[in-house]
């Protein structure tokens, strides 16, 4: 049939050809007679050309090993081809999104002989374990907006300040507000700016003890649940020291007393004489300060002139207190001249000049919202010292060193009543809690502690790092679950769960209680998707295709001409006859 059809195809054009050629030559003018026998010759040519199937036979490479594409959430259709034939996925919600992917179990169906390329998110910690080493190229997706890193304490003890710190990506080009609510409340907020990755920090002093779960919203949207569980303990004894009476001194020990504070108050009447006040604490003997009455206190607090004024005995049962038991010192710089083992990681700089105007500060990370007069000193910074308050310039106000196992910090507010003066509690509240926290010993009641490789979601496997000196049964929910030691901690055991429900998971160990969250599959959608490309990524750098290698082959085929050549010669063929004719 096709041959049949070449051959009435090439009989018509030549009898079109002998025609239109013989109607040229006919003409009386002979002028550009050959030239317009050229074109008659050229057009039929390319009507013979558009009918005819015109091809030649080429090299073609092939590939030796075939490609299987492995869709994941977040995958871009834009990003893959039409004759892209073997495409899988292991979720549900793709292949709704995309029929034309196969839906298989899980990655253990995927096939070795094949080179393999994943599209989008990527996969997680635990799916990755399922290839086995399997390497593949990984087409990571553009991260989605919304919380993308999330941190805080899960475990406060009551009156501490939460801090939630992360990331927010925000590719939009509007501002996003952030919100952190508890009992659909709002406790705290800040708002972000467009088109950006922007770090945040919101805190809050929860009010109750047990377990509560906060919300974190992005405008009217739910990021997701933060749990917390918050321990009641005993109010911490704070021991004041004083040698005259000041606002700063009187306005401290009214907030200390105010929030629940155990405050013994030491005021020098006249030399070794002291006038004592105890609130929410039995009354001891102050006069003396001896290895046992500190022993009594978590926090020691005055002016660098009251500690420097003690007595030899009292300086040593003081250093006694703090590198041994942990007791914590908080000392407020002053003009006292006199050198002090206090003050020997806490250089002061006291620049003569104008005093610098009244500014925000920096307190723990986050900036007040009211400006205060800090005055013109400020603590040099050293190698073994941790800055927690600073202005916006960077001088450091308030820093923290290790002294045994015990803190000292060293402030240079001295009129921190300022903001109480001027109704801001939140900031001074803000303050003095950073800075007793810091500085308060630390109890010794052993835990359970318990960290995961990242948030444990439910219908999703969990690996929990559970610390404890000895080996002994894991139950969660009542169910035993299998633990293996660390073969490179050996204090630290691994167990694998699978929580069934979202919500507080309850364990125990070695008849210790504790409980964990385990979060909705919708919840901190953003940081999953980091997650998974963060880890898709580092396994396709550690894992790269160096087996597999793609050989090409050369095969012949037939390779069909375009057609729109031969319409442009045509083209062009019956432009010359016509302009020819119109200037004849």
């Amino acid at each position: 049939m096709q041959a049949n059809w070449t051959y009435i195809v090439l009989t018509l054009c030549v009898l079109q050809a002998a025609v239109f050629a013989w109607q040229e030559y006919r003409r009386v003018n002979k002028r550009n007679l050959t030239l317009r026998m050229l074109a008659v010759i050229a057009a039929v040519a390319a009507l013979a050309c558009i009918a005819l199937p015109i091809g030649y036979t080429g090299n073609v490479a092939k590939m030796a090993k075939h490609k299987t594409i492995l869709l994941t959430d977040g995958f871009n259709d834009d990003s893959l081809s039409a004759v892209d034939s073997n495409i899988v996925t292991t979720e549900v919600n793709v292949k709704q999104a995309y029929p034309r992917a196969k839906l298989i179990n899980s990655t253990d169906e995927l096939s070795r002989n094949n080179q393999l390329h994943i599209y989008g998110y990527g996969l997680s910690r635990a799916g990755l374990l399922e290839l086995d080493s399997l390497p593949f190229i990984f087409h990571p997706a553009s991260l989605p907006g919304g919380v993308s890193h999330i941190s805080w304490s899960n475990h406060l003890k009551a009156g501490d300040a939460m801090q939630v710190q992360g990331v927010y990506n925000n590719p939009s080009s509007k501002k996003v507000k952030l919100v952190l609510k508890g009992l659909n409340t709002g406790l705290d907020s800040v708002t972000l700016a467009p088109k950006a990755q922007t770090t945040f920090n919101l805190s809050t002093v929860p009010k109750t003890t047990g377990k509560i779960v906060f919300t974190l919203h992005a405008d009217t949207s739910l990021q997701g649940y933060i749990p917390v569980e918050i321990t009641s303990t005993e109010p911490l004894k704070v021991l004041m020291l004083s040698a005259s009476p000041d606002f700063e001194t009187r306005f401290l020990k009214n907030w200390l007393t105010q929030n629940g504070y155990a405050v013994a108050l030491r005021a020098a009447i006249s030399k070794n004489k002291y006038n004592s006040e105890y609130i929410n604490i039995d009354k001891l003997s102050l006069e003396r300060l001896s290895t046992q009455t500190l022993g009594k206190f978590d926090v020691v607090m005055g002016d660098l002139s009251v500690f420097s004024s003690l007595s030899p005995g009292e300086t040593d049962a003081l250093k006694q207190q703090v590198a041994d038991k942990g007791l914590g010192l908080i000392v407020r710089s002053d003009s006292a001249g006199k050198a002090s083992w206090l003050q020997k990681q806490f250089a002061v700089d006291k620049p003569s000049g104008k005093e610098p105007a009244p500014a925000q500060l920096i307190i723990d990370g986050k900036k007040s919202a009211v400006k205060l007069s800090y005055g013109p000193s400020h603590i040099i910074y050293q190698d073994g010292t941790l800055p927690l308050v600073k202005t916006t310039q960077g001088g450091v106000l308030s820093s923290s060193a290790l002294f045994g196992s015990g803190k000292i910090i060293f402030t240079t507010l001295n009129n921190t009543f300022s903001w109480m003066l001027a109704g801001s509690k939140r900031d001074y509240t803000a303050l003095w809690s950073a800075l007793l926290s810091k500085a308060a010993r630390k109890d010794n009641v052993v835990k359970n502690n318990v960290e995961f490789s990242g948030l444990p979601f439910v219908n999703h496997p969990v690996l929990l790092h559970v610390a404890r000196g000895k080996a002994s049964p894991i139950t969660v929910n009542g169910q035993t679950v299998a633990s293996v030691q660390n073969a490179d901690i050996p204090f630290e055991y691994n167990a694998m769960y699978w929580p069934p429900s979202a919500g507080w998971q309850n364990m125990e160990e070695n008849g210790r209680l504790s409980a964990w969250y385990a979060y909705a599959e919708n919840n901190w959608k953003a940081v999953q998707a980091a997650d998974k490309i963060s880890a898709t990524k580092k396994y396709a750098g550690e894992h790269k295709i160096t087996d597999i290698v793609t050989k090409q082959i050369h095969q012949k085929v037939r390779i069909e001409v375009p057609k729109i050549y031969f319409y442009i010669l045509l083209l062009a063929a019956c432009t010359f006859l016509w302009v020819e004719a119109k200037l004849s």
